[in-house]
């Protein structure tokens, strides 16, 4: 039978949204990781046209996204953005069925960008699905936190979008074991004081930080499309996600310039300090957990220092949470990135913690 498709564009009145995005002529752009739009129709297919920015040389950098299906927190299918622009099917069936759509990138926003032009359904539309979940968590972090290397393995593969897996990360089911609401900064390489650098690096790299990106919406993107300068850039709504619990997890890059040196490490101390009270001023209600140490802990000192002297100037609603360093035995990722086992581990460490945050809190 022809399909009879009718097509929308990504709305707050047509989907849900989930994390950070933005709508630029119709286009729904969502580049960070695990964000998402969701919606809900009676019939029997339907498919997305999506574009990506593409460079034919550098295909280890492209977009991929997956598709859960009613409320699943796994994906029902897993694809890569492999053109300029293209229709990829989201869903289909033989009879007409009630469903819930969630199309979500799980490439990271450093890498190959991700615009939903519109959706096209064979079937009717219907309101955008509720939260599943009252609590809320905001991840902010790095390679770790977006899920790098998880699907590769040390010592044979390099990096790829393909091999980075949030779905398998730390985060994302930290998210699920605390039956909670997620949205994520995160940023392979980035730092607080200096963002990854070799070892014979003579000064820090500090020209794109985590306190350049998190007042922001999407900065990485308005860059890609020209706006360069953050006074161009468009600033996050904190009101539109209002997370009970942050999950801050840095420090591993800045660690690859501080390298154990007392002034560098000094300096870090206040760049950390100086960005926790940033997400406190954003955030003035949130708890902030505070995590570290997975890839190895040289700053897990200064890191609780900070944490101190924030508890003893500000607030107490914050707390710092080690984790024990990556072991072998668990498996090694790419580029020597915590597995899927390890991932694993992280998460029934960190959701102990914050379910008895939220159940303080009466969630």
């Amino acid at each position: 039978m022809e399909k009879k498709l009718h097509s929308f564009i990504c709305t707050e009145d047509n989907v849900r949204i989930g994390g950070r995005t933005m709508l630029e002529n119709d286009i729904r752009y969502m580049d960070y990781t695990c964000t998402y739009v969701e919606f809900t129709f009676t019939g029997t297919y339907a498919e997305a046209e999506i574009i990506s920015d593409l460079t034919p040389s550098e295909d280890i950098f492209r977009a991929w996204a997956v598709v859960c299906v009613n409320g699943s927190a796994q994906p029902a299918k897993r694809f890569k953005l492999d053109s300029k622009r293209a229709a990829y099917e989201l869903y289909s069936s033989d009879k007409e069925e009630t469903v819930t759509i969630r199309l979500m990138k799980v490439s990271e926003a450093a890498f190959s960008k991700m615009g939903v032009a519109e959706i096209r359904i064979d079937g009717e539309l219907l309101p955008p699905p509720k939260p599943q979940y009252q609590r809320r968590i905001e991840f902010v972090g790095d390679s770790i936190t977006c899920g790098y290397g998880i699907d590769g393995v040390w010592n044979k593969d390099v990096f790829s979008t393909e091999t980075e897996n949030p779905i398998k990360g730390y985060a994302y089911k930290t998210a699920q074991l605390c039956k909670s609401e997620f949205q994520y900064v995160s940023w392979s390489g980035m730092g607080v004081l200096s963002s990854w650098v070799d070892e014979k690096a003579e000064k820090p790299l500090d020209n794109w930080l985590i306190t350049d990106i998190y007042p922001y919406t999407d900065s990485g993107l308005e860059n890609t499309l020209g706006r360069d300068g953050h006074e161009n850039h468009t600033k996050w709504d904190f009101s539109k996600y209002v997370p009970q619990v942050i999950v801050f997890n840095m420090g591993t890059n800045d660690q690859s310039w501080t390298k154990k040196i007392p002034e560098r490490v000094e300096q870090f101390g206040e760049k950390y300090y100086a960005f926790i009270k940033m997400l406190r001023e954003h955030n003035p209600n949130a708890y902030i957990v505070c995590a570290y140490g997975v890839m190895d802990d040289p700053l897990a000192e200064t890191e609780e220092a900070q944490i101190e002297r924030f508890k003893s100037e500000l607030d107490d609603n914050i707390e710092f949470v080690r984790l024990p360093v990556q072991q072998e035995a668990d498996g090694i990722g790419a580029d020597w990135h915590p597995s899927e086992n390890t991932h694993t581990k992280m998460a029934i460490l960190l959701s102990k913690k914050l379910n008895g945050i939220f159940e303080k809190m009466g969630m």
